[in-house]
């Protein structure tokens, strides 16, 4: 008896290895193919090309063409420094960003101001990930939130487990939210599902900021070549762009201006929403060289 709980184990076990072996081989081969692919791709199917070629100018002209209004606004530098040293801990948080610590507290700041958050508000931070955002805000008596698909769901002090684009929370349960850096992972419909839910969950006075809002000359998916993207859908119409940097990260959504216009502007209805244009990016570059800055764009909506 013994002896054949033993064979059975055995058998189990070297079933058990040989699958976790031929999904491991078939991980490589689509690695594989993924970066022959990339080594093939034309040059309008790499990063590279759109981050040369990015034309804020003709980008804001052609959404006013689409339809959708676009506002140009200055960021003062010295309001901002000034508020960086006032959230330092947030500054400190982003410390391990390194070249992007700059542009991940200058979307903070960005949606600090122009939602104009206050104790008047209760503000939800969406797709917040790890981010200490929503307790600064609270420290300052600010009633804020923090929501993630990866939180337990339900809500548990500050954190909200809920899918963005279904948080079962209560109609008008908020007066102000804000994306920073997350809107463009929202795969399939989970982007155009996330503004249905937002003109619910706003109240009266209701505000949205969705920065950096990623606009570029062609509509499509960047993607890198060195994660499995077999499971990863392509939106209709939108192309598949190769990333060239660093990150691995299967999906990141940037909207041509009229793929805008015509899949998430159509959806505002009762909200008035507008692009907001940063026009003096190159000198908050000249002020720390040594930093990516890339906010061309926020998207805000307000009841």
């Amino acid at each position: 008896m013994i002896s054949q709980l033993k064979k059975m184990l055995k058998s189990r076990l070297r079933r058990f290895i040989l699958s976790v072996m031929y999904d491991e081989m078939d991980h490589f081969v689509v690695i594989a193919d993924q970066v022959r692919a990339y080594h093939a791709s034309s040059e309008r199917e790499r990063q590279g090309h759109y981050e040369e070629t990015r034309d804020p100018l003709a980008l804001r002209e052609r959404l006013i063409a689409a339809g959708v209004p676009v506002e140009d606004a200055r960021i003062d530098i010295a309001d901002f420094e000034e508020w960086r040293r006032d959230f330092w801990k947030l500054d400190r948080f982003y410390s391990g960003s390194f070249a992007v610590r700059i542009e991940k507290c200058l979307e903070h700041y960005l949606a600090f101001k122009w939602l104009g958050i206050s104790q008047k508000d209760s503000y939800v931070d969406i797709a917040a990930a790890d981010s200490i955002w929503a307790e600064l805000l609270g420290r300052r008596g600010i009633v804020a939130y923090r929501l993630d698909l990866s939180y337990p769901p339900g809500i548990k002090g500050c954190d909200i487990g809920a899918d963005a684009g279904d948080t079962k929370l209560p109609a008008g349960f908020a007066s102000a939210m804000s994306l920073q850096c997350a809107f463009e992972t929202f795969r399939n419909d989970a982007d155009i599902r996330f503004i249905h839910e937002a003109r619910r969950v706003l109240n009266e006075r209701g505000r949205l900021a969705i920065l950096p809002l990623y606009t570029d000359e062609a509509y499509f998916i960047l993607s890198s070549p060195y994660v499995d993207l077999s499971g990863i859908q392509i939106d209709q119409g939108a192309i598949r762009v190769w990333r060239e940097d660093s990150y691995k990260e299967p999906f990141s959504r940037h909207y041509s201006p009229e793929a805008f216009a015509r899949r998430i502007y159509s959806q505002v209805e009762e909200m008035t929403g507008k692009i907001i244009r940063f026009t003096n990016l190159d000198e908050l570059r000249a002020r720390y060289p040594d930093q990516r800055i890339y906010c061309h764009f926020m998207f805000y909506c307000e009841k």
